[in-house]
């Protein structure tokens, strides 16, 4: 058994995991102790999960009350089985009289939402739409100021872009429109990233103008979003302006359920940098997805190093980094090519494409009418990503322990933290 176990974390090494010995000694401990009581994968999982929402219930009552609840995950699919662990814990608001974070929750993803867009773009680009080589000058005169800036050094966040005044000081959405149209190029170094939400705001105004006129008819990034992407993949519970009479809505600080980002909100709602909404179940949905090989290989590009002075890739999104959650929300036990797309609102959704393990982490954090998440909520979300990565790991070993010895199954178990 034990040998069995060493196999499966050399394996691990040579997908470029990293641990600390200590800490992988208790957990191969801990496992084989589990393993020894002869039970099925299913009550393996089920302990596990009781281990997870006793940990959920420190994270939710830290003594900061960093966030009212959650939605968490671990999902670990392959062709031989899949095993999945969700646990749910506390409400949806600050208030006693809130609903209690379900499967109806959805959750304001702030700006995991560029992930969706670069998909999008992909997806557009591999249909034709558009190219990467592409000026944005040229293919929307609106931005006229952007020349030789091209759709991918949207994708990349190359070089520096900036507006002659700040979108969210516009009075309306024609105005904030007006200030967006600013758009000029600071600085032409393309080797360097600039994280920034303008570059994909611009781009879903470019893919609205471009697919429209294509199609031949007026499409709203909402519609193209939902037209392209989030309907071919099953995303059915990932959106724009979610409905507060299907979904319990968290994640936003907005008792009235619209986006918590600023720029988004006084521009309508549905752009390329913040706005989407999701389900636990549908972050689950979008791994199967980035899990597999398609024409392109979209997960591979998510998590391609593209800067040397940055960890972050396309979209703004975490590669792994050799100093692990100190410098990204990619632990170091993952392999190499993982990456984690986050989001002002708190949520994060990593993914290890080797080893196919996809964590989230969902949350409501911002309270009604508060603009940012309360003092302590990052040191709290780092702390508890550990643990989640340790017990994703305990659920790794064994359920490929079994897998090996030729047991597979589909698994999902369902907790509550109280």
């Amino acid at each position: 058994m034990s040998e069995d176990l060493d196999e499966i974390i050399e394996k691990l090494k040579r997908n470029g995991s990293t641990f600390n010995s200590d800490v992988l000694k208790q957990i191969k401990e801990e496992v084989i102790k589990s393993l020894k009581k002869d039970e099925s994968i299913s009550e393996i999982l089920i302990e596990l999960t009781k281990e997870l929402e006793e940990k959920i219930n420190e994270f939710i009552n830290h003594t900061n009350r960093v966030i009212s609840g959650l939605a968490t995950c671990i999902y670990i699919p392959n062709l031989d089985g899949s095993y999945s662990i969700t646990v749910y814990g506390g409400k949806n608001g600050y208030d006693k009289n809130d609903y209690d974070i379900d499967e109806k929750t959805i959750f304001d993803l702030a700006s995991i939402t560029k992930l969706y867009t670069f998909l999008l773009a992909l997806k557009l680009i591999e249909n034709g739409y558009l190219r990467r080589e592409d000026e944005i000058s040229k293919l929307d005169e609106r931005f006229s100021s952007l020349k030789n800036y091209t759709v991918e050094d949207v994708l990349k966040m190359s070089g520096v872009i900036k507006t002659k005044g700040l979108i969210i000081s516009g009075k309306d959405k024609e105005e904030a429109m007006n200030i967006l149209k600013t758009t000029y190029i600071e600085d032409e170094d393309k080797t360097k990233n600039n994280y920034t939400d303008l570059g994909f705001i611009i781009l879903s105004k470019v893919i609205e103008q471009i697919v429209s006129s294509k199609c031949g008819k007026v499409m709203s990034f909402n519609e193209i979003m939902n037209e392209y992407l989030l309907k071919p993949w099953g995303l059915n519970e990932t959106m724009f302006y979610p409905s507060k009479n299907f979904f319990h809505i968290a994640g936003n600080g907005n008792s009235d359920g619209t986006v918590h980002d600023p720029k988004a909100k006084i521009l309508g709602g549905s752009v390329g940098s913040a706005g989407l909404f999701a389900t636990s179940h549908d972050l689950k949905c979008l791994s199967d997805h980035l899990f597999k090989v398609e024409n392109v290989n979209y997960a591979k590009l998510a998590g391609s190093v593209i800067f040397s002075n940055s960890n972050k890739g396309y979209a703004g999104i975490y590669q792994k980094h050799p100093l692990g959650l100190e410098k990204s929300f990619v632990p170091n036990e993952y392999a190499k090519g993982s990456f984690a797309s986050q989001g002002f609102t708190g949520s994060v959704a990593i993914f290890d494409i080797q080893n196919k393990i996809h964590n989230h982490i969902l949350v409501n954090s911002i309270k009604e009418g508060e603009i940012k998440k309360p003092e302590g909520y990052m040191n709290a979300l780092t702390i508890y990503q550990i643990i989640l990565t340790q017990i994703t790991l305990k659920m790794y070993l064994s359920t490929k322990y079994y897998q090996n010895i030729g047991y597979s199954e589909f698994v999902d178990i369902y907790g509550r933290a109280k």
